[in-house]
Order: structure tokens, then C-alpha cells, then sequence
């Protein structure tokens, strides 16, 4: 096992009076897990650039991890305990004030979650009557472009939990959020399902490349 010690310094960082920017953050990063690094800040440069944000190099894939020049297992292992230690944050928030409460939150959640999968995925999120989130669940998971899901699978789940709504929410990795026909007739099957079983979907959400489209503004149902 890496040796993870270093992570007692990140809490120094939460003195920090201004929130860094992203290659402030990465730079701070690569000098807790590896002080012995000659230019800290040109890596991170050179990760921003090939990534495109800290979020994206934060959730990339195993296997591209692994095909970074220059990384370790420590160095993947500290990158995935970041990302994890984010999403349980944005989650905690959710499950105290409301995931409907606070959309700026919600979207954080959620693209910290979808934005970068490199295939399709549909997680639903299950609130109570008051909002809060009582799981947050993989409901199906498919290729690039395509994500089977079953509106009793759904309703199955959402009756298990005692959920009174529900988001329901999937990335296209192809980086357009614009919905599909089998998008908006999925919707519209599970909406219908929901009401029939006294519950409401609150929104369907895409996120594609850190683009959040709601297909409840969009009209959709």
C-alpha cells in the first residue's frame, strides 16, 4: 500500500482565506504526494492542459490515469480519495438542506459524478417528501451513446426506499447534453409510471461536459 500520510497536510489547505484556482489546487496536490518533485507546478500545467480542468483529471478513468507520464500509485490513489472526498461533501449538503433546495449544489453534485464518464450512465436520485436525498443509485450503465433502463426497475427501487420523488439523471459522453427520442420516451414512461404510483419525477437531467440540460424546462413531460 501507497503511503498515504501525507494526506494530513490537506487540511492545512482548508486555512487557505482564498479558494484557489485549479492549477493552485493540482500544484499543492503533487507537493503532498510527492515533495521530492522538481517542478510541481509546470506538472500540473502540463495535467491542466492535457485534461482541460481539475475535475476531469480528477475523474478520469483507470486506465487513463495509469497512462500518465510520470504518476505513481500514490499519486492515483490521492486523486481518487480527492474525487471521492468531493462527492461525499456535495452529497452530505444534499442530504441536509434539500436536493431541490439549492440547484448550484445539485449541479456541482451531479457533475462531479457524470461529467466525465466515458460511457453512458442513469442514476436516480430518491428524495423523501421533504426533499431529502435518501440514495443516489446506478440504475443502469451501457456504452457511449446508449443506456438500457426499465421504468419498473425504477419504481421497484423508489417503493423499497418509500420515495415520494425523483430525479432522474444520465451523462452522454459525447459532451452534447441534447436530449434523444429514446431520452425524452424514457422519461415520459417513468414519469408516467411515477404518477400512477403517487410520486413525481421531479426533473431528468444530461450532463454533457460539464453542461447540465433539464428536460423539464425543455418541455419534455
Amino acid at each position: 500500500m501507497p503511503d498515504l500520510s501525507f494526506l494530513s497536510g490537506l487540511a492545512e489547505a482548508r486555512t487557505l482565506v482564498e479558494v484557489p484556482d485549479d492549477h493552485k489546487v493540482l500544484t499543492q496536490l503533487i507537493t503532498l504526494i510527492a515533495p521530492r518533485h522538481p517542478s510541481p507546478d509546470i506538472w500540473a500545467l502540463s495535467l491542466l492542459n492535457q485534461f482541460g480542468s481539475l475535475a476531469a483529471l480528477l475523474s478520469a478513468p483507470d486506465q487513463v490515469m495509469q497512462s500518465i507520464a510520470g504518476q505513481t500509485p500514490a499519486f492515483r490513489v490521492t486523486l481518487r480519495l480527492v474525487h471521492e472526498a468531493a462527492v461525499r461533501l456535495h452529497q452530505t449538503r444534499l442530504k441536509r438542506v434539500g436536493v431541490l433546495a439549492d440547484r448550484a449544489q445539485l449541479k456541482a453534485y451531479l457533475s462531479a459524478m457524470l461529467a466525465h464518464e466515458p460511457v453512458e450512465q442513469v442514476r436516480v436520485l430518491f428524495l423523501d417528501k421533504a426533499h431529502r436525498l435518501l440514495a443516489d443509485e446506478m440504475l443502469g450503465r451501457g456504452t457511449v451513446d446508449h443506456t438500457p433502463i426499465y421504468p419498473r426497475e425504477v419504481m421497484r427501487r423508489a417503493l423499497e426506499l418509500e420515495a415520494s420523488i425523483l430525479v432522474v439523471v444520465h451523462n452522454h459522453p459525447s459532451g452534447d447534453p441534447s436530449p434523444s427520442q429514446d431520452d425524452i420516451l424514457m422519461t415520459q414512461r417513468i414519469a408516467q409510471a411515477a404518477t400512477l404510483l403517487g410520486m413525481t419525477v421531479w426533473d431528468h437531467v444530461i450532463i454533457g461536459s460539464g453542461r447540465l440540460l433539464s428536460l423539464k424546462e425543455e418541455g419534455v413531460f
